[in-house]
């Protein structure tokens, strides 16, 4: 409890401190949101107890988008779609190889095999590909047509609106229709005691709390990374798709990686691949209306390498968690996989 408190600490002095130098200003408020990020995945995945392995896996996802989706939302306030877009390609490449890949590579050293619920990834995988449609049909539409570009968004808002009808769909279908099919073999406590109650009200005021905070945090975050960008010319691509997902997404990412050495593997897959789908799903249409509103237009249009990277991360971790186990090796490649991605992203941006 005291490295908790410690941490909020750390992030509201962070807060105070602004210098005339934007570099030294990023990493200040970088280091102000690494705790938070890691108190949010440490409230949620203490808040799992309570709710069990999926509903556990779901939140520790929600929350843990939350440091992302709000530098996103103030990007786009600021104009940075580009980079936006690149966070969010990111964050899906980063959850599905490199977040996956040290959690199968640590949890299989520990332990020889790793098994987990088929049915759960092949779920999820079809909710991925889902997204992945709408990515492609809408790029083919921008390059084979003459539309403006206020077209295009006019069509990206719509679809941005089926996707999220379908996550909710899909949360539906798991947490409550078939919830069966997705329980493994979670033990529900049905009496909580009073200090139980008491402890799980804590945790909730302590993800509210820094929710706050980090909501603060990252509007300083955002504006002087684009005084960052603009001093020094840096490509607002590279830094999206590196500096964004790693940072915003530090607390779950550590999460998932913790339940693959304990041997949970179900969960990590829930955290890692639920993630995803938020982002595909949910996130990005949400950003999508949310720059209507915020007189932006950021439309659902992405670049070809966006969508092949994007097809391919997801591709294979398909094969990788198709047969319902992992090994230590498959982990490495999609290591392996993701640096070979991040390295070929550098000399493009």
């Amino acid at each position: 409890m005291i490295k908790k408190y410690l941490f909020i600490i750390i992030a509201i002095i962070s807060l105070f401190i602004n210098t005339s130098s934007s570099l030294i200003n990023t990493i200040v408020y970088s280091i102000g949101v690494i705790p938070l990020a890691i108190l949010l995945g440490d409230f949620t995945s203490d808040f799992s107890q309570y709710v069990g392995e999926k509903r556990g896996g779901l939140l520790a996802a929600t929350i843990g988008n939350l440091p992302e989706l709000m530098m996103s939302m103030w990007s786009i306030s600021y104009g940075m779609i580009s980079m936006v877009k690149s966070a969010l390609v990111g964050s899906i490449i980063s959850n599905m190889l490199l977040v996956l890949g040290i959690s199968i590579f640590f949890g299989g050293i520990r332990y020889k095999e790793q098994r987990f619920n088929r049915l759960i990834a092949r779920t999820n995988f079809n909710m991925l590909l889902l997204a992945m449609s709408a990515m492609v049909i809408l790029a083919s539409l921008n390059h084979y047509s003459k539309l403006s570009s206020q077209v295009m968004f006019n069509i990206s808002l719509k679809i941005s609106v089926v996707l999220i009808g379908v996550y909710l769909l899909g949360l539906v279908f798991s947490l409550y229709t078939h919830s069966n099919l997705f329980v493994i073999s979670e033990i529900k406590e049905e009496i909580i005691t009073k200090a139980g109650k008491k402890r799980r009200n804590m945790i909730i005021i302590g993800i509210i709390v820094c929710s706050i905070i980090l909501f603060l945090i990252s509007e300083k975050l955002v504006f002087n990374v684009k005084e960052l960008i603009t001093n020094y010319n840096l490509s607002q691509q590279f830094i999206g798709i590196i500096f964004i997902p790693v940072l915003g997404n530090i607390g779950e990412n550590f999460s998932a990686i913790i339940c693959a050495t304990k041997n949970k593997v179900n969960m990590s897959l829930e955290i890692a691949i639920g993630s995803s789908i938020q982002i595909a799903l949910f996130v990005t249409p949400l950003l999508v209306i949310s720059s209507y509103f915020l007189g932006m237009q950021m439309n659902f249009v992405f670049s070809n390498y966006q969508i092949i990277m994007s097809s391919i991360a997801i591709a294979m971790s398909f094969f990788v968690f198709q047969d319902g186990k992992t090994y230590w090796l498959e982990g490495a490649i999609l290591i392996a996989i993701y640096l070979m991605i991040t390295m070929g992203y550098y000399y493009l941006a």
